[in-house]
């Protein structure tokens, strides 16, 4: 689980060096103090992605407290800090272990009905930058080098085909991802102390 967990986490650190390159190239960049992406209620993502943060709130004994405000505020992603401060708009509270969906949004490629490259990106944006967002559709069109949706979810899916196509709400997701990586954890814990009794008692 671990190894998994550190080889997602690869992809996530290649990942954030691509979109943060195609940003600084393409002059795109997300509204400030915008968190709409967020707030939208049919969001899906699969449990692989959320392995890292997981584990983050495992290690730091968050976890039963995270699973507690699913239960309670199943609506929009637990992680959607509640907190603001004053004149700015709360955004994501575990930044550093966000999903791969949110972490591809606004800054990764995808290709439409004709095959065309295109920008996963929001209308706001498109709204905000019209000049840079028409540029970087000519530009990714013609050789620009923009990270593809696809690319880095066929890099986790053969991590684990079975988390990787398990699409559910993001909170779902989250929730089925503790649930994993508590159990995976915790029966460790337990395997390792019975080795270690039964290596005492032989002594």
């Amino acid at each position: 689980m671990l190894n998994k967990i550190k080889k997602i986490e690869r992809v996530f650190k290649q990942l954030d060096k691509e979109t943060e390159r195609f940003g600084k190239q393409s002059n795109l960049k997300c509204l400030t103090n915008c968190n709409l992406c967020c707030l939208k209620k049919d969001l899906e993502a699969n449990v692989l992605e959320f392995l890292p943060l997981a584990y983050y709130l495992y290690q730091n004994n968050l976890h039963e407290a995270a699973l507690d405000l699913i239960a309670t505020n199943p609506e929009h992603c637990i992680n959607l800090a509640v907190s603001q401060v004053p004149g700015q708009t709360a955004g994501c509270s575990n930044y550093d272990h966000r999903g791969m969906v949110c972490r591809l949004f606004g800054f990764s490629g995808i290709k439409d009905k004709n095959s065309k490259l295109a920008i996963y990106t929001c209308s706001h944006m498109k709204n905000e930058y019209p000049q840079e967002f028409r540029s970087a559709m000519e530009h990714i069109n013609s050789g620009m080098e923009i990270p593809m949706v696809t690319d880095f979810y066929y890099q986790i899916y053969f991590l684990d085909s079975h988390m990787a196509n398990d699409y559910n709400p993001i909170n779902v997701s989250i929730r089925k991802a503790i649930e994993k990586v508590a159990y995976y954890f915790e029966n460790k814990s337990g395997r390792e102390n019975i080795t270690v009794q039964v290596i005492q008692d032989k002594k």
